[in-house]
């Protein structure tokens, strides 16, 4: 997890902690810059960082690095951080708020880099997070009847980010902060007779899985998937999105992100990586 200051971006560690269970191993790393700390400093910082977890209830190591900038940094964690044999195979961070070309530049040549390197990237967008420690995309349930909502946009099928977004929704699912939510499964069709089969698929698909989700076939009816995803998700908890790899225009791919989250609940954007293959452990038994 790529938390930057925990504190303001503590909706990110829960995340983590609703994805394992606490039974996956989790990093909450923080990349300061070079010069700010001298070793003996960084080790206390991570010491403070590592007290602030267990205070907390989180079951996570603590690792702060310093580098010339956060890409740097993020490419020195991705290459010599693990235990033995054991590596992070999934990096989780928040959106970017700093729209200056800099900043987007290396934003998305992290991404990139994750992704290359076949690690998962998880993306999560909150548009209620404060500066104060608040669990913003977990709201309190008013009662024993009250479900949460989680909406999966289907795209590039199960060799994809598909597989990765459905097996995310179900550790949510499993979670007690999210127990029992409905997960909608959603695809957008050109005309009616292609959502007829589509409807067929994607019924065939929610049949095989064992995550109780529900499928929903949307008529694209000559608008574009911006505006679809906001009517068809404003309602919903949670938003799973699948995401593209940075191409060259950084720029672009930045302005895309922003402009297709602007107004969603609570989202989360997701890459997978190529060398995982995840229908088997999403087929029953």
């Amino acid at each position: 997890v790529l938390s930057g200051t925990p504190t303001k971006r503590w909706y990110l560690i829960e995340m983590a902690r609703a994805f394992t269970h606490n039974r996956g191993l989790i990093t909450v790393a923080s990349i300061l810059p070079s010069g700010s700390r001298s070793i003996a400093q960084q080790e206390k910082a991570e010491l403070t960082l590592r007290d602030f977890l267990d205070r907390k209830g989180v079951q996570a190591f603590a690792k702060i690095i310093t580098a010339d900038d956060p890409y740097i940094g993020s490419k020195q964690l991705l290459e010599t951080y693990g235990m033995g044999p054991l590596v992070p195979n999934t990096i989780l961070l928040g959106d970017s708020d700093d729209p200056s070309p800099d900043s987007v530049e290396r934003y998305c040549k992290t991404i990139r880099m994750c992704h290359d390197a076949q690690r998962n990237v998880i993306i999560v967008r909150d548009p209620n997070a404060s500066d104060e420690e608040s669990d913003t995309l977990l709201p309190p349930l008013y009662g024993r009847n009250v479900r949460r909502q989680i909406d999966v946009w289907w795209g590039g099928g199960m060799q994809s980010n598909g597989g990765l977004m459905l097996i995310l929704a179900y550790l949510l699912r499993t979670s007690w902060q999210w127990r029992s939510a409905d997960i909608r499964l959603k695809l957008v069709v050109g005309n009616p007779a292609a959502a007829e089969a589509a409807k067929t698929n994607l019924e065939n698909l929610t049949t095989s899985l064992r995550i109780g989700a529900q499928s929903e076939i949307i008529l694209a009816e000559d608008r574009p998937f911006e505006r679809i995803l906001q009517t068809s998700s404003r309602s919903a908890d949670l938003v799973f999105l699948g995401l593209a790899v940075p191409e060259d225009d950084a720029q672009s791919y930045y302005q895309t992100l922003q402009e297709r989250t602007a107004g969603l609940p609570p989202t989360v954007m997701v890459l997978a990586s190529e060398n995982l293959d995840f229908s088997e452990m999403l087929q029953k038994d």
